[in-house]
């Protein structure tokens, strides 16, 4: 059978595999379905995408259902917003509003579903504004608000070739600038905590300082020297006096001054 455009093997009960025809019309039954519970979390092939709310709820996602996890009084509440399968997710600075980024999918009459990013209430489960589609190609695999001029901006990174980087002010659903961000996969995209022009991409082999000015973003590569390059720069995180700190696939940490790629 196909689901969404996608082939989904279906198997006929034996009780009725005698007598079952794919040709047959049924009647829809007039009850619906609720969702209940969620169960997995996406791990495999996502980053940075399990939060811990104020709430007391642990925030992630599988498939295209962010879930709210209580995990005191076992309840999960869902965002449902997405029509296919979410790859990316933030949380703004004011610990309630969400954003989260999705593939590209197909609608139940075949049309094609661009990717977009949505961003929404995690107490209401409203959705506060979407940006795309358009812009986006195959998937967003990265979302970051800026932290230090209270987010008012948010980064995404597509699945494009290219890996555009783009930044949005997001209340407003418009793109200030983009540029190509990389050859490689990009596993992460964030903003500086203190430095609200500053943005900081990694990813296969790659860590690249960004400067938002005006309506373009200029790069500056970071370089490891006498360090043999990884395979994979997987994390960021930063200190308190603000230099930067990665992770990667080497079991390697790097602590890139403040001032030393940027100012």
């Amino acid at each position: 059978m196909f689901l969404r455009g996608r082939p989904i093997p279906m198997f006929v009960p034996d009780a009725v595999v005698a007598t079952y025809s794919l040709d047959a019309k049924l009647e829809l039954p007039h009850r619906k379905l609720k969702l209940d519970w969620v169960y997995g979390y996406r791990g495999r092939d996502c980053r940075a995408n399990l939060f811990l709310l104020p709430t007391g709820e642990i925030v992630y996602f599988v498939a295209a259902v962010a879930v709210l996890f209580n995990v005191e009084e076992q309840r999960q509440r869902h965002y449902l917003g997405h029509n296919d399968d979410i790859k990316c997710l933030a949380v703004h600075p004011d610990m309630v509003t969400i954003a989260t980024g999705q593939m590209a999918g197909t609608s139940k009459d075949g049309k094609p579903l661009p990717p977009h990013v949505r961003v929404w209430d995690s107490v209401s489960l409203n959705t506060l504004h979407v940006l795309g589609p358009g812009p986006f190609d195959r998937a967003v695999v990265c979302v970051g608000f800026s932290k230090s001029n209270g987010g008012g901006l948010l980064c995404a990174v597509d699945d494009s070739n290219d890996h555009v980087l783009s930044v949005w002010d997001w209340q407003k659903e418009q793109r200030l600038a983009d540029v190509k961000c990389s050859n490689e996969s990009v596993l992460a995209a964030t903003f500086h905590p203190t430095e609200p022009a500053l943005l900081i991409t990694c990813g296969k082999s790659h860590i690249h300082f960004w400067v938002l000015e005006g309506g373009s973003l200029s790069k500056r590569q970071g370089i490891f020297e006498k360090h043999e390059k990884p395979k994979y720069v997987l994390c960021i995180a930063f200190t308190e006096n603000g230099d930067t700190v990665t992770g990667d696939s080497g079991g390697n940490l790097y602590i890139w001054g403040k001032g030393e790629f940027w100012g």
